[in-house]
């Protein structure tokens, strides 16, 4: 199965090559809307069929590729190392940064710690991994900065791994951290790691129904501009500005 998740990686990579002329800059698009105007793009692809190029991959993660101009950006276990690696569209790895050195496999082999998905702002990557390891590096691979969540926040205390992907949005990375060990919903700075807010996340929720693997997203409309977190048998909507609740959604569990 892990060979599997490598061919259904470099397939991914291979659709982002046509559809190259929109960026893709984190697993919900540019406009966070998982939606691509593209067209005239491959359908269907196989082993031979629509594959530009192949390129083996280190070992296997369940994240999704992200593309801006000619730069693909992918996270990877290699062995016990959880790695960032770019690769440019003729499938020619650029660079891989090492972000943390304890992988763990999750349902046999079903997941990994490699989980979350990488973003990029053409200027910048960033990626978290599921040991709370998270950086941010150049476009050309340099490390910006880089810190444990764990360290900062407490210890996880989640079955499967925290595998929830940081949204990116304007100058900020909006991270949810829904576990047994805590609850915290964050905003942090791009360009430094710095603290901008951090929010508890009230819940009566109890034993599994603590973990959520789910990744926050951004909800916009002519009016305004959310935050929305799910997990904990709720989905809640707060503040940009603050973290603060603005609404909740419960019953998920009955």
């Amino acid at each position: 199965r892990s060979r599997s998740w490598v061919c259904c990686a470099l397939a991914l990579l291979t659709l982002t090559t046509a559809v190259r002329a929109e960026n893709w800059p984190q697993w919900r698009g540019a406009k966070l809307d998982g939606i691509s105007h593209e067209t005239n793009v491959p359908l269907k692809w196989s082993k031979d069929e629509n594959i530009a190029w192949r390129a083996k991959l280190p070992g296997p993660a369940g994240s999704t590729p992200v593309v801006w101009d000619d730069h693909i950006y992918l996270t990877s276990a290699e062995g016990n190392d959880l790695v960032l690696i770019a690769l440019n569209t003729a499938g020619k790895q650029l660079w891989k940064q090492t972000l943390a050195n304890h992988n763990e496999t999750v349902r046999g082999d079903e997941g990994n710690f490699a989980s979350p998905s990488p973003s990029t702002d053409g200027k910048h990557v960033w990626a978290m991994m599921g040991t709370g390891d998270i950086g941010c590096y150049t476009a050309d691979g340099k490390e910006v900065w880089k810190f444990n969540l764990q360290e900062r926040y407490g210890k996880f205390d989640i079955q499967f791994g925290m595998t929830s992907t940081p949204v990116l949005d304007g100058d900020r990375l909006y991270l949810q951290l829904l576990h047994s060990g805590g609850a915290w919903v964050l905003a942090i700075d791009k360009l430094t790691g710095a603290e901008i807010w951090k929010q508890k996340r009230a819940s009566d929720a109890h034993d599994e129904c603590e973990h959520s693997y789910a990744s926050p997203i951004i909800y916009r409309d002519a009016e305004r501009s959310l935050l929305v977190t799910h997990g904990c048998d709720y989905v809640v909507a707060h503040r940009l500005d603050d973290g603060s609740e603005v609404w909740r959604c419960g019953g998920l569990n009955p």
